[in-house]
């Protein structure tokens, strides 16, 4: 059966992050395709490369990790974008905001939100636990398999929620034809210690390409 994410059924979810066994998200090295329908997780692979992962195939279960970081997508409109700030629980926050006004519970809606202007305040609100943090999904269609069906990607990157921000004008003027892409971008660092860290994170755009660079340990932004 296929996924249902608020707005369509969902054939099929990418991801750039997952959570680890101690409840920390890690970045993926690439994007991981999970499916419950075994020709979309070959149709997925052929077009952009990759290897099975994981899954369980007698419950109906696929994961691909894909080999290509750049995804050209056609996205229906804002109607296809959730990009917020939650406080708790991401199936049951205590607040919705979109960092100027609160959007939930409908008592506070319209109101300021009061989250700081800069994201490094923001990121440091919600490490403590008192602000916010992203809750963004996006469904689109594969530009390059439009009939395959609806996909849908999730993600709590501070990136990804600052570059949908950033594109939501773009999303409600463009038609059919505009180029939309989602990639994985990244970042590289080096530590005091002099390791060298690629920090890793989904984007959006409706612009050029960015050319990435790899690195050895990939951390989610």
């Amino acid at each position: 059966m296929a996924e249902v994410m608020g707005f369509g059924t969902i054939v099929g979810r990418f991801r750039a992050e997952e959570e680890r066994r101690d409840g920390q998200l890690a970045a993926l090295p690439s994007w991981l395709l999970t499916t419950q329908h075994e020709e979309v997780a070959v149709l997925v692979g052929e077009l952009y490369g990759g290897r099975p992962r994981g899954g369980d195939q007698q419950q109906g279960s696929f994961e691909v990790m894909l080999e290509k970081d750049e995804i050209a997508v056609n996205v229906d409109g804002p109607r296809s974008v959730v990009n917020r700030l939650v406080l708790g629980e991401r199936h049951s926050p205590t607040d919705v905001c979109d960092g100027s006004i609160f959007l939930d519970p409908m008592d506070n809606a319209g109101h300021p939100c009061g989250c700081p202007e800069s994201v490094f305040a923001r990121k440091a609100a919600a490490r403590s636990g008192r602000g916010p943090k992203p809750d963004t999904r996006l469904e689109f269609r594969l530009a390059a398999a439009p009939d395959a069906g609806l996909f849908g990607l999730l993600s709590s990157s501070w990136a990804f929620f600052e570059s949908l921000s950033a594109a939501v004008g773009a999303i409600e003027s463009a038609d059919d034809k505009a180029r939309m892409e989602i990639r994985l971008q990244r970042r590289i660092a080096t530590t005091r210690s002099g390791m060298a860290v690629s920090y890793v994170h989904p984007a959006f755009s409706i612009a050029e390409r960015e050319v990435t660079a790899s690195g050895d340990l990939q951390l989610a932004a």
